[in-house]
C-alpha cells in the first residue's frame, strides 16, 4: 500500500494516479472499476457542471454499452451514491428491485452486468471530501463471483480499499483531467493568463508581435473550447480545470521534472514542516 501511496503523491496527471490505483485494486480482488466525477461551480442562484471525468477498467464492450445507451446514471447504486456519502453492496439494489423501486433503465443495466457475468459488487461515494466535486466509484470482482463471496473480499480489504479510493479521489480532483493541449492551444493559454493578470489586448499584442485582432481571435476560440460566454468566465473555467497557471505534468511539456516514486521516496527525509 505504501508504494501505491508514493505513486499517488508523485503523480502529476490523473492518469498517473489511476494506473497504480486500479493495479492495487486488482490485487485486492476488484479488477474492474469505474470512477465518475463532476466539478461544479455554484452561486446562490445557480449551479454549473464545470468539468466531468470518467475512468474505467470495465470490459470495453460493457463500458461502451453503458455509455452509448446513455445509462451511466443507471449504474447499480448510482442513485443511492449520488445523494449519500459512504459505501454499500449490490444487495441494496437487489432489495430495491424486489420491492419495485428501481427504474426500467436500472433494471436493464443490472441485467446487462449479469450478461457479462457480473452479479455482485460494491459502490462508494465521495460527496464531501473535495469542495464542489461529487464523485462515485463502482467496484466489480471477477466474473461469476457471487455477492456473498465478494462480501468476504470486501470485509478482508475494505479499510485499504476505502483509504486508497479516498486518496486517489483527492489527487485526481487536484490534477488536470485532460491534457491542456487537447483543450486549449499554448497561445490560447498564454493569452488567457496574460488577460487574467491585468494586461490589455494591446499590450499582449505588442509583446507577441501580432495584432489585437489576433489576440481577440485566440480569446474567442478559447471561450468556445471551454464553453464560456465571456472571457472572465473562460479564465475562471480554465483556472479551475488546471489549464492555465498550472504545471500540467505531461511529459512533452516538462520532460525532466516528473518525480518518480523512487525519487519521491529518497526525498521524504528532506521534508520539513513549519508552523
Amino acid at each position: 500500500m505504501i508504494e501505491t501511496i508514493e505513486e499517488f503523491l508523485g503523480a502529476r496527471t490523473a492518469a498517473e494516479v489511476w494506473t497504480p490505483f486500479v493495479s492495487r485494486l486488482a490485487t485486492l480482488g476488484f479488477p474492474s472499476v469505474m470512477y465518475f466525477a463532476m466539478r461544479f461551480l455554484e452561486t446562490p442562484s445557480d449551479q454549473l457542471v464545470n468539468d466531468r471525468i470518467l475512468l474505467s477498467t470495465f470490459p470495453e464492450r460493457l463500458r461502451n454499452d453503458i455509455l452509448c445507451n446513455g445509462q451511466l446514471e443507471s449504474l447499480p447504486l448510482y442513485r443511492k451514491l449520488s445523494c449519500e456519502q459512504g459505501w454499500l453492496s449490490w444487495d441494496w439494489m437487489r432489495t430495491e428491485r424486489s420491492q419495485g423501486r428501481t427504474t426500467v433503465d436500472e433494471n436493464e443495466v443490472m441485467d446487462l452486468f449479469g450478461r457479462f457475468g457480473h452479479v455482485g459488487g460494491y459502490g462508494m461515494s465521495m460527496l464531501e471530501s473535495v469542495p464542489r466535486v461529487r464523485a462515485g466509484i463502482v467496484f466489480l470482482s471477477d466474473t461469476g463471483r457471487r455477492q456473498d463471496k465478494i462480501d468476504e473480499l470486501w470485509q478482508k480489504n475494505a479499510r485499504e480499499i476505502i483509504a486508497l479510493t479516498g486518496l486517489a479521489h483527492l489527487r485526481i480532483s487536484s490534477l488536470p483531467y485532460a491534457q491542456p493541449d487537447d483543450v486549449l492551444t499554448a497561445r490560447q493559454r498564454e493569452v488567457l493568463e496574460a488577460i487574467s493578470v491585468g494586461q490589455t489586448m494591446a499590450e499582449i499584442a505588442e509583446r507577441l508581435e501580432v495584432t489585437p485582432a489576433t489576440i481577440e481571435k485566440h480569446l474567442r476560440l478559447a471561450r468556445r473550447a471551454l464553453g464560456a460566454r465571456t472571457t472572465a468566465q473562460a479564465i475562471i473555467l480554465a483556472s479551475i480545470r488546471r489549464h492555465i497557471f498550472s504545471d500540467s505534468g505531461f511529459p512533452e511539456t516538462r520532460p525532466d521534472s516528473t518525480p518518480s516514486p523512487q525519487r519521491y521516496q529518497r526525498d521524504l527525509g528532506k521534508l520539513r514542516f513549519t508552523a
